[in-house]
């Protein structure tokens, strides 16, 4: 029998309760699952929060905090998870405010229900999708989009495609950042960066992509536009992802003459990629849509210059920290990539405004301004204003 160890909250204080199905996803969803969770805690003190886990082994993550309430729910169907399990603890434990970390809300409970938008691409871009995944967030994104109280979304991309899209009222909806981790920064440990060369065989001259085994991450231009740059540059290519060695099924490398050149390193520690960023002379984003694009940020933030696609909401994210390029223009790509490989002074002057437009962006902000959001859909106005305190 699952147990809360809080009573019900009165006054001003909320009974916050947080979906964590995503948790462990990787990419952007998990990301921002994690760092959403830990930055509240670390800034509210205020309300009584209950996780819920559909991995048993997060339980206890938060077990120092006292008011904190985690709960192990199992369920391998997600619908049934969302929409049945959810919603019966919601009621048993008294929880005023429903937040979940990605697309979906209880629809049957009379607690607040906010949720998180990730983009629109399935409306957008649907020829990158499987049929039917269409089927279903074609049928349901609205229903849900309708139920919930506010959304929260991550651009203003998908704030306004949503709105345009979905009809969604802009009223329902505000735009909240994600951030990078507190360990994407120069690493100037010499030690640390030889280490990740020897062990992933790193080449010491090499453009980076970080990505994953998906059509819309527009591979076979990005390694076209590689093969152009070599042409004139004695340089590498590292790809790091989950999966990503497909890709050189897919695509015949050697006719290229790029086979002994690129570098699959498959999925790494997150704690090691920040040194790859440190260790590359230039990022390489060339997705043909991107509702968001978190590499763009840990790259700037560790001081590796970005070449990436000016669709979708990179040019957003980017400002004028990036260069931008039509992420269908082979030639641009290569010629950009050059730019940077061939003139120290360009990548500097990129480096520089990298550092200074990523501190745009902090977790603390995206908690502080969730929090707001919180309190303004459950008492209708802003009682609390957090302060945020670093630990």
């Amino acid at each position: 029998m699952l147990e809360s160890n809080t009573t019900k909250i009165g006054g001003k204080k909320m009974h916050i309760g947080i979906m964590l199905r995503a948790y462990d996803r990787p990419g952007g969803i998990g990301i921002y699952s994690r760092n959403i969770v830990k930055y509240i805690l670390q800034i509210d003190h205020l309300n009584h929060y209950t996780l819920f886990y559909n991995n048993k082994s997060h339980l206890g993550t938060y077990k120092n905090l006292r008011n904190v309430n985690e709960v192990y729910v199992p369920e391998t169907n997600p619908i049934i998870w969302d929409q049945v399990k959810i919603p019966k603890l919601i009621k048993k434990l008294e929880i005023d405010l429903i937040f979940n970390t990605k697309f979906t809300v209880p629809l049957f409970t009379k607690a607040k229900k906010i949720m998180a938008l990730h983009g629109a691409s399935w409306f957008v871009v649907p020829e990158i999708y499987k049929k039917f995944d269409l089927f279903y967030v074609k049928r349901t994104m609205k229903l849900y989009c309708s139920k919930a109280d506010f959304l929260i979304s991550n651009s203003d991309l998908t704030t306004n495609d949503h709105h345009n899209i979905l009809k969604v009222p802009y009223e329902k909806m505000k735009t909240v950042y994600f951030a990078t981790g507190k360990e994407f920064h120069l690493i100037d440990d010499e030690k640390i960066l030889n280490e990740i060369k020897e062990k992933y065989k790193l080449p010491e001259k090499f453009i980076l992509t970080v990505t994953s085994y998906d059509p819309g991450k527009n591979f076979g231009v990005l390694l076209d536009a590689f093969a152009e740059a070599r042409k004139e540059e004695d340089v590498h290519l590292v790809v790091v992802g989950k999966n990503c060695y497909k890709y050189a099924e897919d695509y015949d490398l050697k006719s290229k003459n790029i086979d002994k050149y690129v570098h699959f390193t498959g999925w790494i520690e997150h704690s090691e990629l920040p040194v790859f960023y440190n260790l590359a002379e230039v990022y390489l984003f060339p997705s043909l849509f991107e509702t968001f694009g978190i590499p763009v940020l840990e790259s700037m933030a560790c001081g590796c210059p970005v070449v990436a696609s000016n669709s979708g909401a990179i040019p957003e994210l980017a400002g004028d920290a990036a260069v931008l390029i039509n992420p269908r223009d082979t030639m641009e790509i290569a010629e950009k990539l050059l730019m940077f490989l061939q003139n120290p002074s360009i990548a500097e002057e990129y480096r520089e405004r990298g550092f200074s437009h990523v501190k745009n962006f902090s977790w603390e902000k995206t908690a502080s301004q969730t929090l707001k959001i919180f309190n303004e859909v459950c008492f209708k106005e802003s009682v609390f204003e957090p302060q945020i305190q670093l630990q």
